[in-house]
C-alpha cells in the first residue's frame, strides 16, 4: 500500500507543482499583459526555433554515439541506432515521471544487447557526473559574468520587501523557517536520508571513475563538450526568435539558460518551472515579465514536441522491433 502510495505521489506531485507554477505565473499578468504574450508567441520567427531544435537534435545523436564509448568496456556495445531509440524513449519517460528515463535507457539496452542493467546504470550515472560538472561550470561564468546585476536586482527586491514588511510578520516567518529545519532534520535522521546521499555520492564517484578507465576517453569528453555546445546553441538562436529578446546579452543567455537547465529537474521536464525562472532571470536584465515568459514558453514548446516526436517514435521502433524478434 505504502510503495503504490508513494509511486502515486512520484507521477502526481511533479505533475501538480507544474500547473501550479502555470497558474501562479499567469495569476500576475493584467488581461493585456497576457494579451502581449500571446502577440510574442504568434508573431516570433519560428525559422530560429527550428534552428533550435536542430540543435538540440544533434546532442541527442552525439549522447547516443557517446554513450557507447562507455558500453564497450562492459561488452558488446548496442548498434547506434539502439542508443538513438533508448535515449529517446528515455526522455519521453522523464515526460511522465522524472528520472525515469535513466532506467528506461537501461531496460532497452539490457533487452537488446544483454548489457548488464546495473552495470548500463552505472554508465548512465557516470555521463550525468560530467554533465553536471559541465553545467556547474557553466553557472560559474553565469554568476561571474552577471555577479553586478545578479546582486543589484537581490538587494533592490530585498530592500523593498523588508521596507513593505511588518515586523510582527518577519518574526512569524522566522519562527516558521526555525520549524521547518527542525522538522526536516528530524524525518531526515528517520529514514537515514543522509546515509542514502552519503551511499550515492559514492557511487556517482565510483561511475565516474569509469570514465577515466574508457579506451577512448578524449573523444567522449569532446562529445561532451559538443552536446553542451549545442545545447547553448539551441538556447541562444533563440533569442532572434521575438524581435524584444534579440539584443540579449552574453551574461543574460547564460543565466537564463542556467536557469532552465535547473527548471528542468523541478517538474516534468519543467513544466511551468521553465518559462517561469526564464521570465525570472531575464527580469534582472531588464526584460519584462510577459516578454520573458513568452520567450520561455516558446523554448519549452519547441523542446518538449521535438522529445514528445523523437520520444514516440523510438517507443513505435522499439515496440515493432520487439515484435518482429519475438515472431
Amino acid at each position: 500500500m505504502k510503495k503504490t502510495v508513494f509511486k502515486i505521489l512520484k507521477i502526481a506531485l511533479p505533475l501538480l507543482l507544474g500547473f501550479f507554477l502555470i497558474y501562479f505565473s499567469y495569476n500576475q499578468f493584467t488581461e493585456q499583459e497576457l494579451d502581449k504574450i500571446y502577440t510574442y508567441l504568434i508573431g516570433a520567427d519560428y525559422k530560429w526555433i527550428i534552428l533550435s531544435v536542430i540543435f538540440a537534435f544533434l546532442s541527442h545523436l552525439s549522447r547516443a554515439w557517446r554513450w557507447n564509448y562507455m558500453l564497450q568496456t562492459i561488452g558488446k556495445p548496442p548498434k547506434f541506432i539502439t542508443n538513438i531509440m533508448a535515449i529517446g524513449a528515455g526522455y519521453a519517460m522523464n515526460l511522465i515521471i522524472p528520472r525515469s528515463g535513466e532506467i528506461s535507457r537501461a531496460a532497452i539496452v539490457n533487452r537488446s544487447d544483454q548489457i548488464p542493467m546495473d552495470k548500463a546504470i552505472g554508465t548512465i550515472i557516470a555521463e550525468r557526473v560530467l554533465d553536471v560538472i559541465i553545467l556547474l561550470v557553466i553557472t560559474a561564468t553565469a554568476i561571474f559574468t552577471a555577479g553586478d546585476d545578479i546582486i543589484g536586482f537581490f538587494k533592490v527586491r530585498l530592500e523593498s520587501a523588508l521596507a513593505k514588511a511588518e515586523p510582527t510578520k518577519l518574526f512569524i516567518f522566522l519562527l516558521i523557517f526555525i520549524a521547518l529545519v527542525i522538522l526536516v532534520t528530524f524525518i531526515s535522521k528517520r529514514i537515514k536520508l543522509f546515509s542514502k546521499i552519503k551511499g550515492f555520492v559514492l557511487g556517482m564517484k565510483e561511475g565516474f571513475m569509469t570514465i577515466w578507465t574508457m579506451k577512448k576517453k578524449w573523444l567522449y569528453l569532446l562529445h561532451t563538450l559538443f552536446i553542451w555546445g549545442m545545447y547553448l546553441m539551441m538556447f541562444y538562436v533563440s533569442i532572434y526568435a521575438i524581435p524584444g529578446t534579440a539584443s540579449m546579452s552574453f551574461s543574460a543567455v547564460l543565466c537564463s539558460f542556467v536557469a532552465g537547465s535547473f527548471a528542468v529537474a523541478f517538474t516534468n521536464g519543467g513544466l511551468g518551472a521553465y518559462p517561469l525562472l526564464i521570465s525570472e532571470v531575464l527580469q534582472i536584465f531588464g526584460f519584462s515579465s510577459d516578454l520573458g515568459t513568452a520567450f520561455g514558453w516558446i523554448l519549452w514548446l519547441s523542446q518538449t514536441l521535438l522529445v514528445l516526436i523523437y520520444g514516440s517514435f523510438s517507443l513505435l521502433l522499439l515496440s515493432l522491433k520487439g515484435s518482429v524478434s519475438r515472431n
